[in-house]
This record gives C-alpha cells, structure tokens and sequence, in this order.
C-alpha cells in the first residue's frame, strides 16, 4: 500500500484502551481533521485533485451535507466505517485500511448521513452501546436525528479520548514528522542562500520559492511561511512581510514555516541577519538559547506541561523578561495541538509526545522566532530538526 494513502496512523490497542477508560464503545469522528487522521486519508484537509472536499460548503449535486464520518469500535475485531457523500466516497475506496465506506446524500428520496451511520452501527450491535461524538462538531441535525433513531444507545463526548489518542505518536507518524522537517531544513537552506545571494530580494519572491520547493518535494501548499525583515526602527516583525518588500543589508529576518508532509506539518523559526549582526542582537539571541537549553531541559516524562511552563517562564523573569502565556504546544497533523506549555495545562507528558518549544524574545523592537518540534524521549526532549538553532549571519 503506498504509505500516502489510508494507511492505519494510531496505535489500534493503545486506543482501544483508552476508549475503555472513558467508556466508550465506539467513537464517532466528524472533525475533518480526525476523519482524516482516523482513516490515514488526508484529502480532505489539502488539494489532491480531484478530491476538493476541503474547499466545499456544498456538494457537486446540491446537497447540503459536506460532512464526512470515520467510526472506530472499541472491540478490535469489529470493523471500522466510513460514511461519506457518494461523490467523495471514492476518497477511501480501494486504498484505505478501512474498507466499509458507505455513501451517502442528505437531498430527498436519498440515503443520508444519518441513515448511514444508524445502519452501520446496527450492524456492528452498538445499538445499545455508548457512541463517542464530537460534541463541539457533530452537526446538530445530525445528534438530534440520531438519537430519537438509536433509543438504547448513550452519546458521550469522544473529544478528549481523541487527544490523548493524537497526542503520543506512533513510528510512522513519527517518520512523517521527521521527512517533514528534513524537507523545511532544504527549504531554509535555499531561502538563506538567496537572502545572501541576491540583495533586494522581495518577500513574495522567498514566499514563492517556499512554496514551490515544497510542491517539488510532493507536499501541498505549505499552510503558512512567514518572513518579516525588521530593523527595529522603522520596520518592525507582524508589521512588514508585505509581498513586494525588499529585503535590504542589516535586516533581521523572522521565518516561520509550516510545510505538511503526508499530513504532518511542522511549526518550525530561524532567524537570520543579512550582514554582521549588532552585539545588542547577539546577546539578547544568546538568551534566547539560554531559554530554549532551560525549557528542553524540563521537557521530560513523567512532568506535567504547566511545570514545565513555570520553569520557563521564571528563567525568563530572571533574564529581565516578561513571563510568557506560552513556551509551546504539541504538533501533529494541526499546528497547535495539546499538550500546551502553558500554566494552567496539567497534561503529564509521555514518551511518544511530539512537544514544540516556541520562544518568541526580543530587543529594541527586533524580535526572534526561534521554534522547534522535539519527540519526548525516556532521555529527555530530542528535537525532530538537525539544522541548528543558532542565530544565521548571511555575510
């Protein structure tokens, strides 16, 4: 099976436990974002012709139900299904794990969504179990026709059993993270090369380059590729990057790129300077990595997130800065993704967790990204990226 499509991505017993745990005898998705990730089919979040589910409100005949569902059981040896709109059902057929996809369409005289989900789970007996939803995304016409259909069953929110099923990852989704970091290490390389070689560069024109270096690698429009050249005087970060701006001689470049690679993007900042950078820039970088080195250093099993967001955020008082709302969050097929490294989540993390460090510093009005995803390894946090966090002087 090629390793891009419907390829089985969680770890079936880890989730059959956890579906245990909460009670739960299947669980529901219909997020676009767990659809894709419990069938391993991500067309429905990217453009791979001609499967343009994610653009649409409406479906090619007019019916008004673009919505998808992905069922997983509990028991292991009850078969998983799909319930999609006749038109996009072809998604999953014939190169996904899950083989019982069932079409559907909402317009009268048609089996609908919901005529669908009710005959599969029937069939399965879980008539009379208790059905994980998606409570903040379930469409509400369908919750409400389901369970006057389902009498004996009970609708519990699926929710954070899906979290904590997306949080620790398994090897090939950790394979797909790292070749996605690899592809944005290429990425820089060439935007530093250009930064360097070519003076006047513009912002649209490295924004392009991102982009089509990322379409020769075979991923799809990365979703965001910031580059903001900043002097601190009179161009400042958030506040340039404008498509037609140069890029002149002493400016300090903020770059942040989010590239998807068969699902899984990356949440990844450099900083570079063309030419020498000042010794004030140095220091206040210098702390930076001070910070990083101190947050990894807490990023571990066995710790909670918010411990490690009060460790951080003290080390940064003692540098002489604020403290932060953030230092960082989990990564996966979504950029921000639980655990948060932030004070008030209690997520004790687990080896398999992909954890980004996001430290945004700065001084004088010039400001620094520097951004990293790292796997919480038994030894500690082991970032998923060679290219070093140093700051990039481009003389």
């Amino acid at each position: 099976m090629d390793i891009r499509k419907g390829q089985q991505l969680f770890d079936q017993r880890r989730a059959a436990g956890l579906m245990a745990e909460a009670g739960l005898d299947v669980i529901i998705a219909s997020r676009r974002q767990n659809v894709a990730y419990l069938s391993g089919h991500f067309s429905l979040l990217y453009w791979e012709y001609p499967e343009v589910a994610h653009c649409l409100e409406k479906e090619d005949d007019g019916c008004e139900a673009p919505y998808y569902f992905a069922a997983v059981p509990q028991d292991p040896g009850t078969l998983p299904f799909v319930v999609a709109h006749y038109s996009r059902a072809g998604i999953w057929k014939g190169d996904c794990w899950i083989a019982d996809v069932r079409e559907c369409c909402d317009k009268p005289g048609k089996a609908g969504a919901v005529d669908r989900l009710v005959e599969a789970i029937e069939e399965r007996g879980l008539g009379g179990g208790t059905i994980g939803v998606e409570m903040n995304h379930v469409p509400a016409g369908v919750l409400r026709e389901l369970e006057p259909r389902l009498p004996e069953a009970t609708f519990a929110d699926a929710t954070p059993t899906i979290w904590k099923m997306r949080m620790v990852k398994t090897d090939r989704e950790l394979a797909r993270q790292r070749q996605a970091y690899w592809i944005a290490e290429r990425i820089y390389a060439e935007v530093f090369r250009a930064l360097r070689e070519r003076p006047g560069i513009t912002v649209g024109e490295i924004r392009g380059m991102q982009m089509a270096l990322a379409a020769e690698a075979g991923c799809p429009p990365i979703q965001f590729g910031y580059v903001f050249p900043q002097d601190g005087k009179t161009r400042f970060a958030w506040q340039t990057g404008h498509p037609g701006e140069r890029i002149e001689q002493g400016d300090v470049v903020l770059l942040d790129i989010g590239l998807i690679h068969e699902g899984y993007i990356t949440d990844f900042g450099r900083n570079a300077v063309l030419g020498r950078a000042s010794q004030g820039v140095k220091d206040a970088y210098e702390k930076t990595l001070e910070l990083r080195r101190a947050v990894a250093s807490c990023v571990k099993p066995g710790v909670r997130a918010c411990d490690v967001h009060r460790v951080g955020a003290s080390f940064r008082e003692k540098l002489g800065w604020e403290r932060p709302n953030s230092l960082g969050h989990g990564l996966g097929i979504e950029c921000h993704e639980p655990p948060l490294l932030m004070a008030d989540d209690e997520t004790v993390l687990e080896e398999g967790m992909t954890v980004v460090i996001e430290l945004v510093t700065g001084v004088d009005g010039v400001y620094f990204l520097l951004e990293d995803a790292g796997l919480v390894t038994s030894a500690g946090w082991e970032s998923l990226s060679s290219l070093s966090p140093d700051l990039v002087e481009l003389e």
